[in-house]
């Protein structure tokens, strides 16, 4: 059985930290000057093995209420203390209540290095985008996309955020759309495919009454060259669309049905 028992410097630091989230090393030698680094490195030491404090990474800690598996107050910044970037694809959607249940999978975007690890029942899922890592703002206390660049980062890699139906009913449910800054996005970063698959869908989405400006629409017919599928990793199965060079192989109902459901 698990020895509980806290000394009375653990009682006095888990006292100090209960309110926070996470906590790094030099914030608690701040907030002890008296202690020794060595004394306080002993003392995290001891926590961590009674379940009060979890080690997320060297010098870093996140606070437990009571001793037991990780509690997360807050995964999204929990993930960006780890891993330094923005969040992204669904998990921005949720911070934009643009979905309604609680992705157990929070995604961060960064300009490199992709990576996974999971934390008290979350997986933190890295992708590294490179220079699309870019549009940011801070929402909730975090560093997430802006609303016009989740929704050019979920028409990139859609199977991030639920696929086109997900990404068709965020669009219904946002109240406004910057649609000049997602459409600079397209322009600086978008080939041609991704052009006309976006292109489609919201064509699509425009028989649900969600408004896509004429502009964007042009612009990503412009870029219509050869023929492609909306789903690349699918079989080229389903309806061929002339006027965007793209065989639909997965279905206007797979796109729009939860609004038909």
């Amino acid at each position: 059985m698990k020895n509980y028992y806290l000394s009375r410097t653990e009682q006095e630091i888990i006292r100090i930290l209960k309110s926070a989230d996470i906590v790094a090393v030099e914030e608690i030698r701040g907030l002890f000057p008296g202690l020794s680094g060595n004394m306080v490195k002993k003392v995290l030491s001891s926590l961590v093995r009674k379940g009060y404090l979890y080690r997320l990474k060297r010098g870093l800690y996140l606070v437990n209420e009571e001793p037991g598996k990780p509690l997360i107050k807050n995964p999204y910044k929990m993930a960006l203390t780890l891993f330094p970037g923005y969040i992204a694809f669904s998990s921005a959607l949720r911070l934009y209540d643009l979905i309604e249940y609680e992705p157990f999978t929070i995604f961060v975007a960064t300009p490199r290095k992709s990576g996974e690890k999971e934390i008290g029942g979350y997986t933190i899922k890295v992708l590294a985008l490179g220079e699309k890592a870019v549009g940011m703002t801070i929402k909730n206390g975090v560093y997430t996309s802006t609303l016009a660049k989740t929704f050019f980062d979920c028409f990139y890699k859609p199977s991030y955020c639920g696929g086109y139906s997900e990404v068709t009913k965020a669009l219904y449910e946002a109240e406004k759309i910057d649609w000049s800054e997602f459409l600079r996005y397209f322009k600086r970063f978008a080939s041609n495919s991704l052009c006309q698959r976006t292109g489609y869908v919201l064509e699509l989405a425009r028989n649900l009454d969600i408004e896509v400006p004429e502009e964007v629409i042009e612009y990503m017919r412009s870029m219509v060259k050869t023929w492609t599928k909306l789903v690349p990793m699918l079989p080229s199965r389903g309806r061929g669309v002339r006027e965007w060079k793209l065989i639909d192989n997965l279905g206007k109902e797979r796109i729009l049905g939860w609004a038909y459901g």
